[in-house]
C-alpha cells in the first residue's frame, strides 16, 4: 500500500513534467516560425556552444542574447522552456537526492483521499473552551498526538464515552497527524467492518475471502469507529473481530477504537476475549471521556 502511494504521487509530478515539456516545446516549434525570434534564438544557442567548447558558462554576451529572444515572446509563444509547476526540483521529484517538497504534499493528498476520512482536523485547530472539561481534554489530546509520533509501543488506543463528547474529531486530528508522518491511514466504521465479515464467512473463493479480511489485518494504521453498533451475529461477530484485534496486536500494527461502550459493556456485548485485548495494559491505552453531547449544546 505505501509503495503504491508513493508510485501513485510520483507519476501525477512526472505528468507535470511531461505536459510542461510538450507544451514548451509546442511553442518553441511556433515561435522558431518566425525569422525575427529564429535569428535571435539561434545566435544565443551559438554562443552557449562556444561557450561550453571553452569551458564557460552564461557569459554577459550570452545573457544579452538571451534577453533579445526572450524579449520577442509573446501571447501565441509565452515561453519556450518548461513552465515546471514545482520551480524547486523543476518536476522531478527529487532535491539534491531527497524527495522534494511538492511529492511529499501529493503522498498526502492521496493518503487523505484514500483513508476513508471525509474530512479531517487538525491539533493545533482545536478549541478546548467548547468542552466542560477542558483542561482533561487538553492533556488528553496532548498524549494522543505524541502517540502519534511514537513507535507504538501502546498498538491500541480506545476511546469510549457517550455521543457527541468529541471522539469523532479526536480520532480525525490523530488521523492528520498520522498522514503528517506520511502512515498509510484506514478508517472504517464498526458497521462496514461488520458487513466484510459477513461476506468473508459466507464467501466461497479463498482469495475474495481473505482479501476482504486482509484491509483490516494489514492495515497500516486501522481506525474502527462506532464500535459496538453493528449487529452480532453467531460465530461471525466475535471470532472476527478477535482475530482482526490479535492479528494486529501480534504484527504491532496500530489500532484505534472509539465506542459508545465502556469496558463492562464491550465484554457484555462480546466476551472475555476481545475485552481482554483492548483493557491489556502492556499494549493498549484505554481512555473515557465524560460530558455533555456538544452537537445539541452548540445547536
Amino acid at each position: 500500500m505505501r509503495n503504491k502511494v508513493l508510485e501513485k504521487a510520483k507519476k501525477i509530478i512526472a505528468d507535470r513534467k511531461f505536459y510542461a515539456e510538450k507544451e514548451a516545446q509546442e511553442f518553441k516549434v511556433k515561435a522558431l516560425e518566425n525569422e525575427s525570434f529564429k535569428a535571435a534564438y539561434n545566435k544565443y544557442i551559438s554562443l552557449i556552444i562556444a561557450n561550453a567548447r571553452q569551458g564557460l558558462g552564461e557569459t554577459d554576451e550570452s545573457l544579452k542574447a538571451k534577453q533579445e529572444y526572450q524579449n520577442l515572446l509573446c501571447s501565441d509563444y509565452p515561453y519556450i522552456t518548461p513552465n515546471h509547476f514545482c520551480k524547486k526540483c523543476e518536476d522531478s521529484s527529487m532535491v539534491e537526492g531527497k524527495y522534494c517538497d511538492c511529492l511529499i504534499e501529493e503522498i498526502n493528498k492521496i493518503l487523505r483521499e484514500e483513508s476513508g476520512f471525509l474530512s479531517l482536523e487538525d491539533f493545533n485547530n482545536t478549541t478546548f473552551d467548547v468542552f466542560a472539561n477542558k483542561d482533561f481534554m487538553k492533556v488528553l489530546y496532548e498524549k494522543m498526538k505524541k502517540w502519534c509520533y511514537s513507535n507504538f509501543d501502546k498498538t491500541l488506543i480506545f476511546i469510549s464515552g457517550q455521543t457527541g463528547v468529541g471522539k469523532t474529531h479526536l480520532m480525525k486530528c490523530m488521523a492528520n497527524e498520522l498522514i503528517k508522518r506520511h502512515k498509510v491511514v484506514t478508517l472504517t466504521t464498526s458497521f462496514a467492518m461488520h458487513q466484510d465479515f459477513v461476506r468473508s464467512y459466507t464467501c466461497r473463493d479463498l482469495e475474495e475471502k481473505q482479501a476482504l479480511l486482509d484491509r483490516y489485518l494489514s492495515a497500516e494504521v486501522l481506525f474502527i469507529d462506532d464500535l459496538g453498533t453493528e449487529l452480532r451475529q453467531h460465530n461471525i461477530t466475535i471470532n472476527f473481530l478477535y482475530q482482526v484485534l490479535n492479528e494486529r496486536k501480534l504484527k504491532k500494527l496500530p489500532t484505534v477504537i472509539t465506542t459508545n461502550l465502556d469496558m463492562n459493556e464491550i465484554l457484555d456485548y462480546y466476551d472475555e476475549r476481545i475485552s481482554s485485548r483492548i483493557a491489556d495494559k502492556t499494549t493498549s491505552v484505554c481512555v473515557y471521556i465524560q460530558g455533555e453531547d456538544l452537537r445539541l449544546k452548540q445547536n
